[in-house]
């Protein structure tokens, strides 16, 4: 078992480093490749007896963006990392997107991946779930854009379904709202430019194909599609 982990760590590591660089081929478009949207607000840690097994998740979390750091206690190591801002990887293939979800929700992550309306994905719960403060959220800058990112495989229970047909702009306040608002953006499976001008910076997006996201409550579901219809999304939410 420890060393599928450490081979899995190692696989991610490398492909998102290939990625960035450019060389993994997909027949997909750039607009078309599938992308996880990810953020840790609080910090997580996580205990480990294997040293290297440890080494390998502080590179693999360092990688991600995380700020990181490794505590050694005598007689176990303890990994403990945060994100803030929401941050997005593009991936070459669907495949690869579900390991990535998967293995970044094991590790605490909040995570956005979305999929066509067309699309078959049993077996693998997509959603986001938790708190949205009620159905009502606010600006991203604010840091209260989130659900709790802690689903342990239940059933998904309700769905919200949506599309933008037309390109839209928003403007944003500074270069970190513009960078959460693009990785959202991703994870939601949009088509996302940016245009930087006098002094600010606006995020340009369309989601001509329809997609939806999965979540296991209510308040979750409201939350998000409140922003999305705030965005100019066009919605429709399944009970």
């Amino acid at each position: 078992m420890k060393t599928k982990m450490k081979r899995f760590i190692r696989t991610i590591l490398v492909t998102q480093v290939a990625i960035c660089l450019g060389a993994v081929s997909s027949p997909l478009s750039a607009a078309e490749l599938p992308s996880v949207a990810y953020r840790l607000k609080a910090t997580k840690t996580i205990h480990f007896d294997d040293a290297r097994k440890a080494q390998l998740h502080l590179e693999a979390v360092r990688k991600l963006g995380c700020e990181a750091k490794l505590g050694d206690h005598g007689g176990h190591m303890d990994v403990s990392y945060r994100l803030n801002s929401w941050t997005a990887l593009t991936l070459a293939t669907e495949q690869t997107a579900h390991r990535w979800e998967d293995w970044m929700k094991r590790s605490g992550f909040e995570t956005v991946h979305a999929h066509g309306e067309d699309h078959d994905h049993a077996g693998h719960d997509h959603g986001i779930a938790g708190d949205s403060h009620a159905g009502h959220q606010h600006g991203l800058a604010d840091g209260h854009f989130h659900g709790d990112g802690h689903d342990h495989g239940r059933a998904s229970t309700e769905i919200v379904s949506y599309s933008l047909p037309n390109w839209t702009t928003t403007h944003t306040r500074d270069q970190r709202e513009a960078d959460e608002l693009v990785a959202i953006l991703k994870g939601l499976g949009c088509e996302v430019q940016e245009d930087r001008h006098d002094g600010h910076g606006d995020v340009v997006f369309r989601c001509s194909r329809p997609m939806h996201l999965e979540f296991q409550s209510h308040r979750a579901a409201s939350g998000w599609e409140d922003w999305m219809k705030r965005t100019g999304f066009r919605t429709q939410h399944v009970h």
